[in-house]
């Protein structure tokens, strides 16, 4: 695993000599990638609010073909359990997002506040929150999850918390985690395994800025966010590479809330449905890499 000192520098090169970023995505697939299939789609559905608008984009997807992923915490999940238990028959997949709901709405301004986090708390609480959601998604789909990530992208990506949290999932029988930001991506190639057997998925980056996460939260909803004609930009230039032949490994996320109402942003993602993989599920049955 990367030190501090390397992710700093990854952090650097990427700031200064951004197109390496593109590059070394391509490089990876081309060595790597069995297939064109290397657009990964998730939904972080961190507040009640995600629940229908989750529900509604799926329901788009799946006429499109397309499978995601929803990271959803398990209170909510349980809380909302009808609508995503729909979810699940058209084309959704769960990855467990831990139990606790993590953030929560401002009454006054409407933006999204961060009410818990793994960096601010011992390992024995993160930790039980990890098996808490794994348990209420077994209960709720008689299915064990195999599949996690963890809430607040950045905040939990120190090179010891992630030796701790990765350890942990293995010894609980985890296959998967995408948890960790684009820098490491850059530095250790797109799909990472790790000496116990876990395969991390970083969050892929923008071609321009690729420190910064392809999320609604930054282009969006942040009070410092791009901005959505940056997002739209964004997408497009991924959509480019795609049809140019140049098939870089592409792991992105949204909150559903964000998007649910932009026709632009939706017919964008759907026109990535020739490259769009089945899901993280299906890549532990393919294992496209070792």
């Amino acid at each position: 695993m990367v030190g501090k000192a390397q992710i700093n520098l990854g952090k650097l090169v990427l700031r200064l000599l951004p197109g390496l970023y593109l590059r070394r995505q391509l490089q990876w697939a081309q060595s790597h990638a069995i297939s064109d299939q290397t657009f990964f789609l998730t939904f972080d559905c961190d507040t009640g609010r995600d629940a229908k608008a989750a529900l509604k984009i799926q329901h788009r997807l799946h006429q499109a073909g397309m499978r995601a992923g929803y990271a959803i915490p398990g209170e909510l999940l349980r809380d909302h359990w009808d609508d995503y238990q729909k979810l699940l028959t058209i084309g959704g997949y769960l990855i467990n997002h831990g139990y606790r709901e993590h953030a929560a709405i401002d009454s006054a301004s409407g933006r999204l506040y961060s009410t818990f986090s793994y960096r601010d708390v011992d390992d024995e609480v993160w930790q039980q929150d990890i098996i808490d959601g794994h348990n209420t998604i077994a209960e709720l789909t008689g299915n064990e999850p195999r599949i996690f990530r963890t809430p607040h992208f950045g905040e939990f990506n120190t090179p010891r918390q992630l030796k701790k949290l990765y350890r942990f999932l293995a010894k609980n029988g985890y296959r998967l985690s995408s948890s960790t930001t684009p820098v490491f991506g850059f530095l250790n190639g797109s799909v990472q395994t790790q000496p116990n057997g876990l395969i991390e998925f970083p969050l892929s980056g923008s071609l321009v800025k690729p420190t910064q996460l392809v999320d609604s939260w930054g282009y969006i909803a942040a009070p410092d966010a791009l901005g959505r004609g940056a997002l739209i930009a964004e997408l497009e230039r991924y959509l480019t590479h795609f049809s140019l032949g140049e098939i870089p490994f592409t792991n992105i996320y949204f909150d559903p809330a964000d998007i649910v109402n932009d026709e632009e942003v939706l017919d964008l993602l759907v026109r990535f449905k020739p490259y769009c993989h089945p899901g993280y599920d299906k890549y532990l049955g393919s294992e496209m890499s070792n």
